[in-house]
């Protein structure tokens, strides 16, 4: 009975899902949608004609089935374009083709952003998400995406450590967190990388340079709370959307070809060899003996002109109802240091099918690559700077040919030439990411129209080999006792995620507006496996970085595994009255494996509105004003960028200090972490203001906002009281930061071509303040230095660290004593009490006190694009300002006691001429320096001419033409944490190539 009732149940729904308009005569209507002006295809246009909706696809076209026979009018609908209208007569059976050309009002409304899990329109976001296409990219030697945008984006800054290919760090209006991980979320074609923050594995270099920056087609950035919530526990930091290209129209053949040479632009500033001499012969007699004749330029060996060359060569195109491309590229950049490199091979296809009258969509992405990084061994560059410049490079009576200073000493400077040729550091990572998409619209049913249901199976799969090797007979390894050191790690990572969701826009009308509603469930999981070797006291160097030789203690293996999973529920819907009200909403629920019990579930919900003042009757005569948008946003987002099982005990293996003794016997214990159960993720909530704007016959276009950005429940590792673990720290969830500050994007339009006068002009200003504040840390601390972590580990001394995390401060401001001047000239041992009195001496917890940081508190980007008959022209300029860097160089060896502090005289920072110091001022400010800087980051010209019937362009490309700075270090822009300790110079790259279309 039953199975009779559930048949009978099925039955009526086919019944009722069935077009009732079979009875009637229905046709088809098909077309394409362009704009007037410029006759390119329009995409997202909504076509009506009756109840019957569709959406156009990239290349214009739409396709209605179903619609009743008779006459009846096409409707085209896109915002900034002029409403199109068209009639027609449907026969029944018959297809009829009706074209349409919408006239542009305000263009920038209708291009098409990608968001988390879709895309929309530009001018319906009532979020803070910006988007840059590949036509705005930056342009030259490009290893990294994250390059690409660098200077482009308002409130996104970017750091590099100047390698080729080296670690970017991106921060989006300003730092977050301190203990977890502060970069953002990357999302590569709908395939989040890695296990959340960050980019994944890689075996050294930059995670993101396993793809070809030549491939990307987009890079959107999701910047405040409200655009990235519905990502959830991994979205705090902000999420980075990389949407890879796809073919369009005929079928074609692109290649491109560069070719590069990079130099150094600047490098630390020591003694030469003159002043050196002489400054042993004042401060350090005895040690005139052992200088020789020699006038040695040591950064001069160790650097290079690095040669590099790309190539790309790229198949597509697209038929009715497919579209595909197939890409190959190669990369090879060497670095302005010795035995510094990268080189990638990359693979790319994309390849998308529609079926069943373009009711199925299925897609395609994958990528693969294969990237061999080589590093400058560890020690070459601070010898660089240490070695005494009246010191030959070879000695023929040494065991390796080079020479070292005498006696093989702890205290003296290794021979970088030496450490430059005989160790070896490399890396290899192979990595692959892609994806499978089924996108089923449901419009063919009449009761389901409007509804459309994708599933989205992704994969990311990274395997690395790093080895590094010094020799046993080299000075660096004979000097401590090491003896010669290899290690090798051979890490693997899998990440498999599931996507499936629903949309709905209902083809009529929910009161005076439209809803859109989108809902879904997404399942992601990690495994990784990460064992590593370590041996020292090698016996032999005969096999180099090839394995392991016999050593004269046992080497130590170690192997880690790491599984997390992540299960979250989301949704998001939005209304829209006329274009002119918009309210958006998401929510997403996850649970996520790294935390206890009662703690691994977490709702991270949304709400943004928009308001175009512009369609109201006391602003639509304003002829200035082409769109004028009001928005107002505010969300919750999560992060979980930490390591796995902190909510767990684990062991550590004893060593012969921690035994314990039992009558006569001491019994080496395995001891348990101090862990705190209740460890969840740290929580950020946005407030965000905003407005985007199209002003003067849309010459001019932009969007400013302000925000505020509070993040809880940040991870420390807080002291514990004695006797509460076997361990003198835990991690908890104690503190809390601010970031206000308000970002500022221009587009102008200056010049545009005419019949008469082939000039094109436009500039592009973004403008970035952020002001980051430290709200508490450890509650539980008892006075002021309780509350205090010192950070930011320097050069000097044993432990020796420059930074501090204070409430009320900014992160990682630096912790130093307040010089006194006497003359412009810092007087040593005399500095600033807290009152302001002058003393002697500068002590931790006695006159040290937070003094600025290395944030920028404003950058400007400006980018300006010419195009004159054949010629283009384009440069980027950018500018930090109140942006501190520490000079470690400088406070290392810039003292004259360096001279005699060993068995050997270190050479020293030119700052010595300067201060006259005797002995190190380690926490003088005076060598906290602003960085504020203006950089002409990129320079490019062009030239365009047809070749064969084809369109060739040639170019050349300057990259860090030049840099105007008071900071006398090698670089203003010294990585995160603002500490130059003999960091990888910056290099000024020149570029020439050519790009062909057949």
């Amino acid at each position: 009975m039953r199975r009779t009732r559930c048949g009978i149940g099925a039955l009526l729904g086919v019944l009722w899902v069935a077009p009732l308009g079979a009875q009637q005569a229905t046709g088809t209507v098909r077309g394409r949608v362009t704009n007037a002006a410029t006759q390119q295809p329009l995409a997202g246009v909504s076509v009506t004609v009756g109840r019957r909706a569709a959406v156009t696809r990239v290349d214009g076209g739409y396709l209605l089935t179903d619609v009743p026979a008779g006459p009846d009018t096409v409707h085209a609908r896109l915002i900034g374009y002029a409403p199109a209208t068209q009639p027609v007569t449907v026969a029944g059976g018959d297809t009829v083709t009706v074209d349409l050309a919408m006239t542009p009002r305000a263009v920038n409304l209708a291009s098409v952003v990608v968001v988390g899990y879709g895309t929309k329109r530009a001018g319906d976001i009532t979020t803070s998400a910006s988007q840059l296409s590949a036509e705005d990219f930056n342009t030259g030697t490009i290893t990294s995406p994250q390059q690409l945008i660098e200077d482009k984006i308002p409130g996104v800054q970017v750091v590099d450590n100047n390698e080729p290919g080296g670690g970017l760090s991106i921060r989006i209006r300003g730092t977050a967190s301190v203990t977890a991980a502060s970069e953002p979320l990357y999302v590569v074609d709908g395939v989040p990388l890695g296990t959340g923050s960050g980019g994944g594995l890689s075996a050294g270099r930059d995670p993101l340079n396993f793809i070809n920056p030549n491939d990307i087609a987009s890079i959107t950035v999701l910047k405040d709370a409200a655009s990235a919530a519905i990502y959830g526990t991994n979205a705090s930091n902000g999420v980075v959307l990389i949407t890879t290209k796809s073919g369009q129209g005929r079928a074609s053949v692109e290649y491109g070809s560069a070719f590069s040479a990079a130099s150094v632009t600047r490098l630390p500033s020591m003694l030469n060899a003159a002043q050196f001499r002489a400054a042993v012969a004042q401060y350090d007699t005895a040690g005139l003996a052992q200088l020789g004749s020699a006038n040695t330029d040591w950064f001069g060996l160790v650097d290079q002109t690095g040669m590099g060359q790309q190539h790309n060569v790229a198949v597509s195109g697209s038929g009715a109802t497919n579209n595909y491309r197939l890409s190959l590229g190669y990369f090879d950049q060497n670095g302005i240091l010795k035995s510094s490199s990268t080189q990638r091979v990359s693979l790319a296809v994309n390849y998308d099918q529609r079926l069943y009258d373009d009711h199925l969509d299925l897609k395609a992405n994958l990528k693969g690559s294969r990237n061999y990084d080589q590093f400058t061994p560890g020690g070459v560059l601070y010898n660089a700077a240490q070695m005494g410049p009246t010191q030959p490079v070879l000695d023929p009576t040494s065991g390796t040919g080079y020479y070292n200073w005498p006696g093989n000493s702890l205290t003296s400077a290794d021979n970088p030439v030496e450490v430059l040729n005989g160790a070896l550091d490399h890396g290899t990572t192979y990595r692959s990411v892609g994806n499978l998409q089924a996108k089923y619209d449901f419009s063919r049913f009449a009761s389901l129209r409007g509804l459309t249901g994708t599933v989205d199976l992704g994969y990311d799969v990274t395997y690395t080999d790093r080895v590094t090797f010094y020799p046993n007979d080299i000075h660096l390894q004979t000097k401590n006792g090491t003896d010669g050191t290899y290690f090798r790690a051979q890490n693997t990572q899998v990440n498999t995620v599931l996507d499936a969701y629903a949309d709905y826009a209902p083809p009529v009308s929910l009161g005076p507006g439209k809803l859109d509603f989108t809902g879904g469930y997404s399942y992601s999981q990690s495994h990784g496996n990460y064992p590593s070797i370590f041996a020292r006291q090698l016996l032999s160097n005969v096999l180099g970085d090839a394995g392991i030789p016999q050593t004269a203690i046992p080497p130590v293996p170690s192997f880690d595994v790491q599984d997390s999973k992540l299960i979250s529920f989301f949704g998001r819907a939005g209304y829209n009255i006329d274009d002119r009200y918009l309210v958006s909403a998401s929510i997403r629920r996850d649970g996520s494996s790294r935390f206890g019990a009662g703690n691994q579930w977490g709702n991270f919900p949304s709400v943004s509105v928009g308001w175009r003042i512009s369609e109201e009757p006391f602003l639509r005569g304003v002829s200035a004003i082409s769109d004028l948008k009001l928005r107002a946003s505010w969300g919750k987002t999560g992060n979980q960028a930490f390591p796995n099982y902190l909510y767990v005990p684990t062991y550590q293996f004893c060593n012969s200090q921690a035994q314990v003794q039992f009558g006569n016997q001491y019994v080496c214990p395995a001891r348990p972490s101090g862990v705190d159960p209740n460890i969840k993720w740290e929580s950020t909530r946005t407030w965000d203001v905003g407005a985007d704007f199209t002003l003067l016959g849309q010459r001019l276009a932009g969007s400013i906002d302000w925000y505020n950005k509070h993040t809880d429940d940040l991870l420390f590792n807080e002291p514990a009281a004695a006797g509460q673990f076997l361990s003198n720290y835990v991690t908890r969830n104690i503190g809390s930061v601010k970031n206000t500050g308000f970002d500022l994007g221009l587009t102008a339009r200056l010049r545009e071509p005419t019949p008469t006068r082939d000039l094109s002009w436009t500039t592009n200003l973004n403008v970035s303040h952020n002001t980051n504040e430290l709200l508490t840390i450890n509650p539980n601390a008892v006075g002021v230095t309780g509350s205090q972590i010192l950070t930011g580990n320097i050069a000097g001394g044993v432990g020796s660290s420059v930074q501090v995390l204070e409430p009320g401060e900014p992160i990682n401001s630096f912790f130093v004593c307040q010089q006194v001047y006497s003359g412009g000239k810092p007087v040593e041992g005399r500095y600033k009490t807290l009152a302001g009195a002058d003393t002697t001496g500068c002590a931790r917890g006695t006159n040290t006190r937070a003094f600025h940081d290395p944030a920028p508190h404003w950058m400007f980007g400006f980018t300006s694009n010419m195009t004159y008959h054949h010629f283009d022209l384009s440069f980027t300029l950018r500018a930090w300002l109140d942006n501190y860097v520490y000079n470690n160089v400088a406070s290392n060896v810039g003292d004259y006691r360096e001279l005699k502090a060993g068995s050997s005289p270190y050479n020293l920072s030119t700052s010595v001429l300067a201060t006259g110091f005797q002995t190190q001022q380690l926490l003088s400010d005076y060598y906290v320096e602003n960085g504020s800087f203006l950089r002409m980051d990129n320079i490019a010209l062009g030239y365009t001419f047809p070749w064969q019937a084809q369109q060739l362009r040639v170019y050349v490309n300057v990259q860090s033409a030049f840099t105007i700075t008071g900071y006398s270090g090698v670089d203003p822009t010294a990585g995160v944490s603002g500490i130059d300790n003999n960091i990888y110079p910056r290099s000024r790259i020149v570029t020439g190539g050519l790009n062909v279309q057949f």
